[in-house]
């Protein structure tokens, strides 16, 4: 009886064990899946807060900003502070943005960029002499986002102004001197000439008649 009630201990110990291995198992898939799910909802709010600071780009003030400014960089027409103030306000907040992680960088310079570079090109001079001492960073968010790569398209099609080579190619030919040098083999040996065979010898004797 007792080593009935032995064994039957051994496996209760053996079973928890396993039902302990798959609670944290199973727990831990259920953890990483929310994680996932997190990731996934803080990815969606960075995009849609991006979109935001979008609609906010293209309100009636910030166009009518924006138009000026870009008559002032065509054609020299009066810069007014208030426009500048307007753009760069806008470009620095999106800075923020994106540094705290609120906001989407990749989709910011997708929708920012193309209108931040024209801007510092033709606006850095006035940006940079305009910085003092109480404000060095004066325009620092959109010589930051100018600044930045362009995003790399996967759907580019190929250059079509690519070269392609259509010679066949051409077999080495070897010079006389960079060939290896064939170093001759043994001379064979020479027959000896063969000795020529004796005269057969002339007998003396008088043949008796």
């Amino acid at each position: 009886m007792a080593e009935r009630g032995g064994i039957f201990a051994v496996w209760s110990s053996t079973i928890a064990t396993w039902v302990s291995i798959f609670g944290a198992a199973g727990g831990g898939y259920v953890a990483l899946q929310t994680y996932d799910e997190e990731v996934a909802k803080m990815e969606d709010a960075r995009v849609v807060q991006t979109f935001a600071l979008y609609d906010m780009f293209n309100s009636a003030e910030r166009l009518t900003a924006r138009q000026r400014l870009f008559e002032h960089i065509q054609s020299d027409a009066e810069l007014a502070a208030s426009d500048l103030y307007i753009m760069l306000d806008f470009f620095d907040a999106l800075q923020i943005c994106i540094s705290r992680d609120l906001c989407d960088q990749d989709l910011a310079v997708r929708l920012f960029q193309s209108y931040a570079v024209p801007f510092w090109d033709g606006l850095d001079s006035v940006i940079v002499n305009s910085r003092t001492d109480s404000d060095p960073y004066f325009g620092s968010g959109l010589e930051w986002l100018a600044g930045l790569p362009l995003p790399v398209r996967s759907d580019a099609p190929a250059d079509p102004t690519a070269e392609v080579s259509t010679e066949e190619p051409q077999a080495e030919v070897v010079s006389p001197e960079s060939a290896p040098a064939v170093t001759p083999g043994p001379a064979p040996e020479e027959q000896a000439a063969p000795l020529d065979a004796p005269a057969p010898a002339q007998s003396s004797a008088t043949p008796s008649p």
